[in-house]
């Protein structure tokens, strides 16, 4: 493309967005790589999937809740998307860790290797599974995971159970952080959130909710547990 159309396309995303690929997928509905507002995003049905309002959202709140991470720590990000979150921790916080990357749609890595450069994040190993079946079989133990799992606008309902958090808690170092990002569909609607609080609550000796309004109708509710530090490490 010549430069004078890459400079037009970027000018007319503020005003009207403008697909770039769409991606077959037997998971989500409507994959699609879009220019919107300058930026290139992956979408699906109605909602954002990486490098778009989610991505502000997840940089918002890791600058109101920075991760305590070195050089061999270990990270688990379940609900890969097209490697927003890996970006912000790699490129943005700048932590040479080690993550996994775990999504169970090879549409949406196809996506991400061909318009977000996902192989070039240094340090990340791709995992194409179902997230609860790789949780159950995990041998690993995590510094932090974060869980953001969606299909469309929704979570599956088995991510969203006390046995799902127990799992969570157990693929834990001690002093680890859970980070599970929750949709509030609706301003008058908390009960998702606040069940999904108690299951943590239950589990974690600390925990918090950090609300973002990046989409005021709809926040995102980041809740996280912290696992003891005493905890053992082997149950």
């Amino acid at each position: 493309m010549k430069h004078s159309n890459r400079i037009s396309e970027y000018l007319n995303s503020f005003f009207k967005e403008k697909v770039i690929d769409t991606f077959d997928s037997e998971v989500n509905p409507l994959l699609e790589v879009a220019l919107i507002n300058g930026r290139y995003q992956l979408n699906a049905g109605s909602v954002n999937y990486s490098f778009g309002p989610l991505h502000d959202a997840f940089r918002r709140y890791f600058k109101k809740d920075p991760p305590v991470l070195h050089a061999n720590s270990n990270v688990l990000l379940l609900g890969l998307g097209a490697g927003s979150v890996a970006n912000i921790i790699r490129n943005e916080l700048e932590h040479d860790c080690l993550i996994t990357g775990v999504d169970i749609d090879p549409a949406v890595i196809e996506a991400a290797r061909e318009h977000f450069a996902l192989d070039k994040l240094t340090g990340l190993k791709v995992v194409i599974s179902d997230a609860y079946a790789f949780a159950i079989e995990c041998k690993e133990k995590y510094d932090l995971i974060v869980v953001d799992i969606y299909i469309d606008d929704k979570v599956p309902l088995k991510f969203e159970t006390l046995k799902f958090v127990r799992i969570l808690s157990k693929l834990l170092k001690p002093g680890g952080k859970v980070v599970f990002n929750k949709l509030q569909t609706s301003l008058a609607d908390e009960s998702g959130v606040l069940m999904l609080t108690r299951y943590f609550q239950t589990i974690f000796e600390k925990t918090e909710v950090v609300k973002i309004l990046v989409n005021k109708d709809t926040p995102n509710c980041f809740i996280t547990g912290v696992k003891s530090k005493n905890a053992n490490n082997e149950e």
